[in-house]
């Protein structure tokens, strides 16, 4: 599971939510038909990509994020969280 990141495996252990908004960063070029039919497939919902860092964001059930890193098109996952600058 080195896919996904440290921050969302702590998640995945110990969130009582079962469905989690992750950031997916890819090895490939994003393919809009191809990355929102993987992640309809595994139950997820596909919310909007990041074309920057070739990424996109989505939300999936704890389960179907650990199926999703089995995927050779997936560089790694990260969580979706909320950052500040103080």
């Amino acid at each position: 599971m080195d896919k996904i990141d440290k921050n969302l495996m702590n998640e995945i252990q110990n969130s009582p939510e079962n469905v989690l908004r992750v950031i997916v960063q890819l090895n490939e070029p994003f393919n809009e038909e191809e990355d929102k039919k993987m992640v309809k497939s595994l139950g997820g919902e596909f919310l909007f990509d990041l074309p920057i860092i070739n990424s996109y964001v989505a939300k999936l059930s704890k389960n179907a994020i650990k199926m999703l890193a089995l995927n050779k098109r997936i560089k790694k996952i990260f969580l979706d969280e909320k950052i500040s600058i103080t």
